[in-house]
Parts: C-alpha cells; structure tokens; sequence
C-alpha cells in the first residue's frame, strides 16, 4: 500500500473524528453530519480487513484493538459517573444494570447511564467486522453473500441481542460495502451519479435523520444511498488534496493522536 494511499485514508479518518465532534455540540450541521458519520467509519472498518489472517489471529488482533479499549474506558466511564454523582449529591448508580449494560448488552439503551454510552460502536464494530470476515472467506458466491447481508440488516431491527450483536447486524452492511469500496477501480467515473444521486435525493427528502446507535432510519434506501453517496464524494474530495502540504499531513500523519485513536480500524 503506497503512501499517497495511506495518507488520504489517514486524512479521511480525521474528517471523520471531526465530523464525530462537530455532531455532539450545537450545531446547524447536527442532522447533516449524523446522516453519513457513523457509516464513514463502519466503511472505514471495511477498508483493512486483512482475509489471509487466521480465524484466530484475526480474533485476537481485533479484541485487542476493539473491545480491550471498550472494556477499560467503559469501567472509566462507570467511575466518573460515579463520582460525579457523589459529588452532585445525585441519586446513585444503580450498579446491576449499569454493569450488566457494559458487559452483556453493550448498547447504546443500557449505557445510556454513565459516560459509557460513546463507546457504544465498539462491539458493534468488533461483531460486524468478524461478520465481514467470515463472510469474505467464505465460499459463497457474491450475489448470495450480499443477499445475507442485506437480511442480516433487515434482521437487525426486528431483534435486540446481547454483546451488541443487532447493531452489528445493522452496521455489517456498511463495513461489507467498505471493503469493495476500498478496492474499487476508477472511482472517479461515478462522482457525477453520485453527485445527482445527492441532490435528488436532498429535493425529494431533504437531508435524511439517521441514528445509527439506536437503530433510527428515517427511510432505510434513503438513509443508505445518502450516506453512501456523501462518503463517497468525500472521498473523492480527500483523494485530490496536495498531500506535499504539510498541515495536511499532519493531520492524517502517523504521529496524530486523532490517528493513533483511529487505528482502531485498522
């Protein structure tokens, strides 16, 4: 993987941890950003899933990376709740379903108590990519993989699982789709269609609400073609900056704390 191909991935990420703060203050853009940011990094979870790796290895290398992390800043979380309730002299944590939330459910619903709730994309995130791996080593031919993960998503709003396993149902399919987007050829042929795919779909419906962490599509082909088109023009954006600049290569530089974070996805 050369280095102009890291570098706008890099860059790509930082949008997307930008997008990530500017979703959670008071902003006009708020609906806009949440309509494509959290499938941005479900697909940037695609980009990198390494198929010549062992079940094993694969295994290992993302509950390292996904659910190590989870699992520390979730207890943190509980902490600091804890304590900030103490210190409010608020109504305590009830601490059965706090840790049942953390480790059983691990969705947005049942973290919603503590400052554990951010992390709530993390099993998901680890559930959808086993998902994706499995599927690609598979021997299932093409058409029938994407008819299961299309059913897979359907699926995933009809059920609640433990360990976040419907939200990785629902999110499979964009970390599915990322992996063929990574590898596709000539991306620049269809930035018209994508471009009027946008601005038909912003007339017919204006910017589609989507909520990724509970499961709300305003309209799921909508939100789908919305997304899918944002990103990929976003992509097309970040692939023809001057990348000899330097500021830019701090931002998606190895040595940027944003990217160390979204090594999470690699």
């Amino acid at each position: 993987m050369n280095k102009v191909k890291l570098e706008w991935v890099d860059t790509l990420k930082f949008v997307g941890i930008i997008a990530v703060i500017m979703g959670h203050i008071a902003s006009p853009l708020g609906t806009f950003i949440f309509s494509w940011h959290m499938p941005l990094f479900f697909m940037l979870a695609g980009f990198f899933i390494k198929t010549d790796l062992s079940v094993d290895q694969f295994l290992e290398k993302d509950f390292k990376r996904l659910m190590v992390p989870y699992f520390i800043f979730a207890c943190m979380g509980l902490m600091l709740e804890t304590i900030k309730r103490l210190l409010l002299h608020r109504e305590s944590l009830e601490f059965s379903n706090a840790l049942s939330g953390v480790f059983i459910w691990m969705d947005m619903d049942t973290l919603i108590e503590s400052y554990a709730f951010v992390l709530w994309f993390l099993p998901a995130l680890f559930f959808a990519r086993i998902l994706t791996y499995l599927m690609l080593k598979s021997n299932i031919p093409l058409v029938f993989q994407w008819i299961l993960v299309v059913i897979s998503f359907i699926v995933s709003f009809y059920i609640q699982l433990p360990l976040a396993i419907d939200n990785a149902f629902n999110s499979f399919i964009f970390v599915y789709f990322g992996y063929f987007l990574f590898k596709l050829d000539n991306q620049a042929a269809y930035w018209p269609f994508m471009l009027l795919a946008l601005v038909a779909i912003y007339l017919f419906n204006g910017i589609p609400k989507l909520n990724m962490s509970q499961k709300q599509y305003g309209n799921v082909l909508i939100n789908i073609g919305w997304a899918v088109a944002c990103i990929y023009l976003l992509i097309g954006a970040v692939k023809n900056i001057n990348y000899s600049h330097r500021l830019i290569v701090l931002w998606g530089g190895e040595y940027n704390v944003a990217v160390h974070f979204s090594s999470l996805y690699k």
